[in-house]
């Protein structure tokens, strides 16, 4: 029996570039999708595979159906968004997942159907309709499989390999002396993975024994020529679900992440940037919105956690100057788009800028050759990251000194923060009144901490500059490759 959807679209067909991924039972291999673009009338299927099979080395004995179905809706979700290629401003996508699953008839019922469309809409700015079908395939190893070695009683945080999630871990690590970590990461992206293992092995020999570190990459076969969607705004919910998935295979019933405030809310730095072009993975709301995803279908509250929300990326990286520890930051990555030629990092997307701000703020020398400051210079403007960012910090400025109602100023111009704050200051074990504090302290953190560096920050974006690359206190210009 097929469990249709209940919510349908809303627009017209004129709205919409119309895609189908048809799903065989997702599998470790030999697994595919068939992907139709309606538009182009064009057919194509393709391998797709998950690497769960670390899965095995957990707390429970045994894997429960419904986590591996969030595993196989994880991975349909990052196939679709990545195979469709998304435009912001023209049309909106709509995708038509047909996915085979254990408990067609849970993943079908509202609400929580109704919760899966409110997220995907919210973070992808796409419509998704869902066919959850019955599933007749034999049982991944995984789920017939298991050795319960893993540490009872530890704290699961999502791994990706970049500065916050380096620096958050230190930090936890600092704070909880007798607590173990299991890291969860995942990607497609062997670069990626390797980062990960690297910066974790160097943890390990920091913090011996205390962490252990699973990750369940998703591989596709064979779609070398097909255009991949570059925002893939998904990826952060997807993230996210796998590592619920893991939590709950270690007995826990919260999943951390490590995210910067600043980068986690994720403000629009000029009114003409509203929209999707800035990522919601891990935006307070998106948190709040895979909880209850992951509660409803657990039937159980599960919580997702982000400890770092009213810190800023410098405060973050103070534990790792504060202790001698600052060469760690260099082994991390930040960039939005890696280059496959050294340097890797480009140096001038807001991420890296943002990875650059903070650790001169921390007084920490920053070891990262960057392509803008140690390679070729950029094709694209290099200074359009650096300008829009400076424009939100004055923007900040000039609100906070209009009057001494900064909460007042700072939700006329953002109300999404006021959403925030009425929405998940039970969650964070707030005071409405003490979170409206604690968020306005964090913008005027990262102004002040701006504002000490700015100057640092423009060397080598704008032509002008290019004499001086090696000029500033916080570049290390000659490094090994």
């Amino acid at each position: 029996m097929n469990h249709k959807p209940l919510r349908q679209p809303k627009l017209t067909e004129s709205n919409y570039k119309d895609y189908t991924l048809h799903f065989q039972p997702v599998e470790n291999s030999n697994g595919s999708v068939l992907f139709i673009d309606h538009a182009h009338n064009k057919k194509v299927t393709i391998g797709i595979n998950v690497g769960d099979t670390e899965l095995k080395y957990r707390v429970l004995g045994e894997l429960p159906p419904i986590i591996a179905d969030i595993i196989d809706l994880a991975v349909a979700i990052y196939t679709s968004d990545r195979l469709a290629p998304q435009n912001l401003t023209g049309k909106q996508r709509r995708f038509n997942v047909i996915l085979p699953v254990r408990h067609p008839e849970l993943l079908s019922a509202e609400p929580f159907l109704s919760k899966l469309d409110d997220l995907l809409k919210w973070t992808t700015d796409s419509e998704w309709v869902f066919d959850f079908q019955k599933r007749i395939a034999p049982q991944r190893i995984v789920e017939h499989q298991s050795f319960p070695i893993a540490p009872q009683g530890c704290e699961v945080t999502l791994w990706s390999g970049g500065l916050d999630a380096l620096a958050g871990l230190y930090t936890r690590l600092l704070m909880y002396p007798e607590k173990q970590f299991v890291l969860f990461g995942t990607g497609s992206n062997n670069i990626i993975h390797n980062r990960q293992k690297i910066v974790y092995k160097e943890i390990q020999s920091i913090f011996p024994g205390r962490c252990s570190l699973f990750r369940l990459p998703i591989r596709f076969d064979k779609s070398g020529e097909e255009r991949k969607n570059k925002l893939s705004r998904a990826r952060g919910v997807v993230f996210t679900l796998l590592g619920c998935a893991c939590a709950y295979l270690m007995g826990e019933k919260v999943l951390h992440l490590h995210e910067n405030g600043i980068g986690a809310i994720n403000l629009p730095y000029r009114e003409s940037a509203v929209g999707l072009d800035h990522s919601r993975s891990v935006h307070p709301l998106t948190l709040l919105m895979v909880s209850d995803l992951v509660s409803e279908l657990l039937g159980e509250e599960f919580q997702v956690k982000n400890p770092f929300l009213f810190w800023t990326k410098a405060e973050m990286c103070r534990a790792l100057a504060e202790n001698g520890k600052e060469y760690l930051s260099s082994l991390s990555m930040s960039c939005d788009s890696p280059h496959r030629q050294k340097p890797v990092q480009c140096g001038y997307c807001s991420s890296c800028l943002l990875r650059r701000q903070s650790l001169a703020a921390s007084n920490i020398q920053d070891q990262t050759r960057y392509v803008v400051l140690h390679g070729e210079n950029p094709v694209k403007d290099a200074s359009l990251s650096f300008l829009n960012m400076q424009a939100q910090v004055r923007s900040f400025e000039s609100l906070f000194a209009i009057s001494d109602q900064n909460w007042q100023m700072l939700t006329k111009k953002f109300p999404i923060l006021d959403d925030i704050v009425d929405r998940t200051a039970t969650t964070e074990n707030l005071l409405p009144d003490q979170m409206r504090d604690k968020l306005v302290r964090l913008y005027q953190n990262y102004v002040d901490e701006w504002n000490n560096v700015e100057s640092d920050l423009s060397i080598g974006l704008f032509k002008k500059y290019t004499d001086q690359k090696a000029s500033s206190k916080y570049v290390v210009s000659s490094q090994p490759s």
